[in-house]
């Protein structure tokens, strides 16, 4: 068993996913023997899967890594639980194939203290940006992990994995709410930031000098280096 399986769902964005894989192999401290990284490919178009394998073959003996096909069934929430299956860890750790920035390289040992035994122990089962949400769809849950960079306890994804009533919006909102009802938490874990705004690169430049988040999801962080 590692202690950290990464998961990533390329869908039509190649370079992107090619730019995050690059980030994740280059930016992360942590001894690679223990990590396996998960590449669900959702493309359907055969050249952009053809892409994908080749991006994912130039890490071949870095780390495990396990390169699935989903064709974009059941969009993201069934990818994600076909990484789900066959992770083979404590940790799962999902990252947005598009507009994931790695800041500081010790963003995996971070995230797993933020996730610790103890939290375990204390009924916390996901941790990342805790996002207010006014959610019509389950009134007595006003908040949830935003799905773009979130880690949780491997054994609980396996448990309790998305819900395919919601194959893309609200999987996330919803995969937290059910979270909530069974009697668990959630954790704000204030280094891994994801934020369903735009990026500007005043706060990209002052976050690359500052590291206050280790690791982002903003949409437009892919154009900006």
């Amino acid at each position: 068993m590692k202690d950290v399986s990464i998961a990533l769902v390329p869908f039509e964005n190649n370079p992107q996913f090619a730019r995050v894989l690059e980030h994740i192999m280059s930016r992360t401290a942590y001894d690679f023997s223990k990590i396996e990284i998960i590449v669900v490919d959702n493309n359907t178009d055969v050249d952009m899967q053809r892409e994908v394998a080749q991006i994912v073959q130039s890490y071949e003996g870095r780390c495990t890594l396990k390169l699935l096909h989903n064709d974009n069934v059941g969009q993201l929430a069934q990818a994600t639980n076909r990484a789900i299956e066959v992770a083979d860890s404590k940790w799962f750790v999902y990252l947005c194939a598009t507009d994931t920035y790695v800041y500081d390289e010790s963003w995996l040992s971070y995230a797993v203290e933020n996730l610790s035994d103890e939290d375990r122990t204390a009924g916390v089962r996901m941790g990342g940006t805790i996002t207010p949400w006014p959610n019509y769809l389950t009134p007595e849950h006003h908040y949830h992990v935003q799905g773009s960079i979130f880690i949780a306890f491997t054994d609980y994804m396996k448990a309790y994995p998305y819900t395919l009533d919601f194959p893309f919006d609200y999987c996330d909102v919803m995969h937290c709410a059910r979270c909530l009802r069974l009697g668990f938490k959630l954790k704000a874990i204030p280094g891994l930031l994801a934020h369903m705004g735009d990026v500007t690169e005043f706060w990209h430049d002052l976050n690359k000098e500052k590291k206050e988040f280790k690791i982002a999801h903003i949409h437009g962080l892919h154009r900006l280096k």
